[in-house]
């Protein structure tokens, strides 16, 4: 399709605890390098969020956007204060950044601040694409009320449910069930991708073989990622391959490739906040919609496209 006949590009906030999984860096990647999206910023939450902010305008850096806004937000789920403490979440991926040194200066607007600014100035135009904890996004409809009518929609990553599965709440939902139930509680339009859809995979050892050997900026930075993911994330072994499910937060935007159902999501908070439930149900009336099932065929001609941004040089693009 020429340039001038595509669609414009869907104006994106990424709300990522980039740095800890490896497929935060890979989708964000992905994202910069895709002409459907607009980063227009970046808030990175839970735990070392000053690391994680590091990692990502690395990663905005090495794709030619160092304006970009990104943010260091709240370290602590809702309703805490947000004060580091001894046992910040660890960073897998310390050697993309370790340092301040050759990276774009860190945006100092508040995370939820800035999800409240974009929201207000392109009314009904940005997507929170959240694939990490909610706390960000849900501090911003707390403290800012009028997001929840200003965002286009807000898609998690999140949970386990569908057709074929079991419910249970997911590592996104319950790392801040405060925040979660926030959401879903909301007048903010809610899109849920359940964490464990199907046909919607990972890497091979190819891939990886691929972006070892293609030698630009870019892939060097997400083969170091992908080293020390391997090597310092517990559970993962030193061959393992990265998974891709965040990619589904992206997958809803393009189109096509996840049935979503109408519906209705519910978060069960426990005592202290720090247990929580997931129930879903399919409602023609309900407030929420729900990533339902995804075809084996859109899923690889998603890992396709995935690989295809990835490999290729950054997009020219003007900054936002």
């Amino acid at each position: 399709m020429p340039p001038d006949e595509r669609p414009a590009p869907v104006p994106i906030i990424i709300d990522t605890d980039i740095g800890e999984d490896i497929d935060d860096l890979l989708v964000l990647c992905f994202a910069l390098n895709s002409p459907e999206f607009e980063v227009v910023g970046v808030t990175t939450v839970d735990g070392d969020t000053d690391a994680r902010s590091r990692i990502a305008r690395r990663v905005t850096a090495a794709y030619r956007r160092p304006a970009t806004p990104v943010v260091a937000g709240y370290y602590r789920s809702m309703p805490q204060a947000n004060e580091p403490w001894p046992a910040l979440t660890a960073v897998t991926q310390n050697d993309v950044a370790p340092t301040e040194d050759g990276l774009p200066p860190r945006c100092e607007t508040p995370a939820d601040e800035l999800i409240a600014r974009f929201a207000a100035q392109r009314p009904g135009e940005v997507y929170v694409l959240t694939i990490g904890s909610l706390t960000n996004v849900g501090q911003a409809l707390v403290r800012f009320p009028e997001t929840a009518r200003n965002l286009a929609g807000i898609v998690t990553n999140g949970g386990n449910f569908g057709p074929d599965r079991e419910t249970r709440i997911g590592w996104n939902l319950r790392y801040d069930p405060v925040a979660s139930a926030t959401v879903a509680r909301s007048e903010a339009r809610w899109v849920l991708i359940p964490e464990g859809m199907k046909n919607l995979g990972g890497l091979s050892a190819e891939d990886v073989e691929a972006i070892r050997t293609r030698r630009l900026e870019t892939t060097d930075v997400i083969f170091t990622a992908i080293t020390g993911w391997r090597a310092n994330k517990r559970e993962v072994k030193p061959d393992s391959t990265p998974h891709l499910s965040d990619l589904r937060v992206f997958a809803h935007l393009l189109g096509g490739i996840i049935e979503t159902v109408p519906g209705r999501a519910f978060i069960t908070v426990g005592p202290r906040g720090t247990v929580a439930e997931l129930r879903v149900e399919r409602d023609d009336e309900g407030p929420h919609t729900l990533g339902w099932t995804a075809g084996a065929q859109a899923g690889a001609d998603l890992h396709d496209l995935f690989m295809k941004r990835i490999l290729a040089e950054p997009i020219a693009t003007k900054e936002v």
